[in-house]
């Protein structure tokens, strides 16, 4: 696994890991890295079915041709993020860091070649999480923290209702404004849950310490754009495209 992202993402998240689980994970996304076929397939196959015009998917980025950080870009960039839960059926590219360049009004999007291919389960907890969140869904946003295994079987009503409350906070105001992006403050976020997981002796999900590697590369990326960016617009897209 690239060690640049490991610094990105905050250590106590390991500390909730089992050993077998960290090999596992770390072993998948490094294979990913390697298997050249594998990851051109993956890219045709998104190609195949990518829906938006004004984003062009490509192996290689052009030469000598930057990015425009721009608001729109940004959210275009959202957009590639969520959109990725709606396929079912494909891993999902985890490493957003230096992977677009953009022409005119066309962004252009290189896909990582770290991806990795979480469970059906994860991938609609992770649906869940969002859409109830976005659409103003308390019994639908609680439902996605039970599939991703934030929520356990083993918890009261209390602790359910801390874990709720400590993702709304990490969420933010995202839902009604928006917002500039910060990987400081998600790494504090993160340090807040971990510690919390810590605490509680609550056992981590490792495709949810898989999603944390790519929401810091995400941030990482959204951070070199000074505008605010409408997440709850981008996400609604990426939403929209199950019609």
């Amino acid at each position: 696994m690239d060690k640049e992202v490991l610094k990105l993402f905050p250590q106590r998240a390991f500390k909730l890991l089992s050993i077998k689980d960290s090999l596992r994970v770390t072993g998948s996304i490094t294979k990913s890295l390697m298997n050249q076929k594998e990851y051109q397939t993956l890219v045709e196959r998104r190609k195949s079915s990518w829906k938006w015009d004004d984003i062009e998917l490509s192996h290689d980025l052009p030469k000598n041709q930057l990015l425009d950080h721009s608001k729109e870009n940004g959210e275009k960039i959202l957009l590639i993020y969520f959109s990725q839960f709606f396929d079912n059926d494909l891993a999902l590219h985890v490493d957003y860091r230096d992977g677009f360049t953009s022409n005119n009004k066309t962004l252009i999007w290189k896909p990582s070649r770290m991806h990795y291919k979480f469970s059906s389960s994860f991938i609609e907890g992770v649906r869940k999480l969002y859409s109830g969140f976005y659409l103003d869904n308390p019994t639908q946003f609680e439902s996605g923290l039970t599939y991703i295994g934030i929520i356990q079987s083993n918890m009261n009503q209390q602790q359910k209702d801390e874990v709720i409350e400590l993702f709304t906070k990490y969420f933010g105001e995202g839902k009604n404004e928006a917002i500039r992006f910060s990987l400081s403050d998600l790494q504090k976020s993160f340090n807040e849950i971990f510690s919390f997981f810590i605490k509680k002796n609550i056992p981590l999900n490792p495709e949810f310490a898989v999603l944390g590697l790519a929401l810091v590369t995400l941030y990482n990326e959204l951070q070199k754009i000074s505008h605010p960016l409408d997440v709850k617009s981008a996400f609604l897209k990426a939403h929209k495209s199950l019609e």
